[in-house]
């Protein structure tokens, strides 16, 4: 179970308040520290799980490589922001990890795509069920209505950026 804790002080019924140093924090910088405290939680439950060695970066690398059914180096390192060495060394350790294998693909004998294997897969089922906990959690912190509005209001906010088959860059480009 993912726990989620709410602040002294706070009520769901009432709407709760963001008590402590978070109070005047910018909008992004709330929902940097929300995405981070959820993250942290999602990652101690896939530990408990028998994923100790995932991190946040690989999840966003199986997320692409899952949603294109494989992805090269460089797109790997495109899509996480960092050099194509350090793809290298974050597709070497999932290899090592049992995560990733790398293919030689039939139009460029050169070329390898990086594929999932079947942990890399049980890893995303087991997040994705400590994600949907977390988000329940998250209701019981703040209600439901809450999360349904703020849900909405994301949802709205990513898809007038971001279209639906695209992999967006978590870093901007350099």
């Amino acid at each position: 179970m993912v726990a989620l804790k709410r602040p002294a002080g706070a009520c769901a019924a009432d709407g709760g308040g963001v008590v402590g140093s978070a109070v005047g924090l910018p909008l992004p910088a709330l929902l940097a520290l929300a995405t981070r405290a959820v993250t942290e939680a999602v990652h101690r439950g896939l530990a408990e799980q028998g994923f100790a060695d995932i991190r946040p970066t690989h999840g966003y690398a199986f997320s692409l490589i899952a949603m294109r059914g494989g992805a090269t180096g460089v797109e790997i390192a495109a899509h996480l922001g960092m050099t194509k060495q350090s793809a290298k060394v974050l597709i070497d350790h999932l290899e090592d990890a049992g995560y990733v294998i790398r293919e030689r693909t039939a139009s460029d004998r050169r070329a390898r795509v990086v594929r999932l294997t079947g942990r890399a897969w049980a890893c995303i089922e087991a997040g994705t069920r400590l994600w949907a906990e977390s988000e329940a959690d998250l209701s019981n912190v703040v209600g439901a209505q809450a999360v349904r509005t703020t849900r909405q209001v994301l949802e709205q906010l990513v898809a007038a950026h971001i279209g639906p088959d695209e992999a967006t860059p978590l870093r901007p480009a350099r």
